[in-house]
């Protein structure tokens, strides 16, 4: 099932080798200008042109390397951009569609409307503070993103049990489905606060 925050695992893969990659690159150009690399590698010398005068880079070479850097730049405003929709996309249903032209017995939901009304009826359990809810899918087997924050005092098992077997089946119910996948953030609130996530 696709994750609500599907960016998140490259973008700590991603962090991780820029951020070495950059220490690296750091490390030598100060190793290099301080001339501490000059015992290492004597042909390396700080005052030195960066070409040798003999070496003429062709007239194209500024406009690829222009051209490079804006390819570069919009793939990390495409990079950027791909953060703030983390919001799964959400549609309307249609329940009690039968396939045929007859409008008896169709009523249109949005599935907005139905994930707060989730989230209203796992806000009134006990020891939870905040809950929000998206549901995407097709409405007989939708897919239900949860975040809930509770208090420190919560016990976590007990209350992913009530959702699974309270609200999620009040939900199954009121959309005349045959089931769903859930994926699950449950907070805690508090001084010694955490997070955990459940599939």
């Amino acid at each position: 099932m696709a994750s609500p925050n599907r960016p998140a695992r490259l973008n700590r893969t991603l962090l991780i080798l820029l951020g070495l990659l950059l220490l690296l690159a750091g490390g030598f150009g100060l190793a290099f200008g301080t001339g501490l690399l000059g015992g290492v590698l004597p042909g390396l010398d700080p005052s030195a042109p960066l070409l040798p005068d003999r070496i003429s880079p062709p007239t194209w070479a500024a406009y690829a390397t222009i051209v490079v850097a804006v390819i570069v730049g919009l793939l990390c405003l495409r990079w950027l951009l791909a953060q703030t929709r983390r919001r799964p996309k959400t549609g309307t249903w249609t329940l009690g569609d039968r396939g045929d032209s007859s409008p008896t017995g169709v009523t249109t939901l949005d599935s907005d409307h139905a994930a707060d009304a989730l989230a209203a009826d796992i806000e009134g359990y006990e020891h939870v503070s905040k809950a929000a809810a998206a549901l995407v899918g097709d409405h007989r087997h939708p897919v239900v993103h949860l975040e809930v924050t509770a208090e420190t005092t919560a016990d976590l098992a007990v209350l992913r049990d009530r959702i699974t077997s309270h609200a999620l089946v009040r939900l199954r119910a009121a959309l005349d489905s045959d089931g769903a996948d859930v994926d699950m953030i449950l907070r805690l609130t508090g001084p010694d606060s955490g997070r955990a996530r459940l599939s």
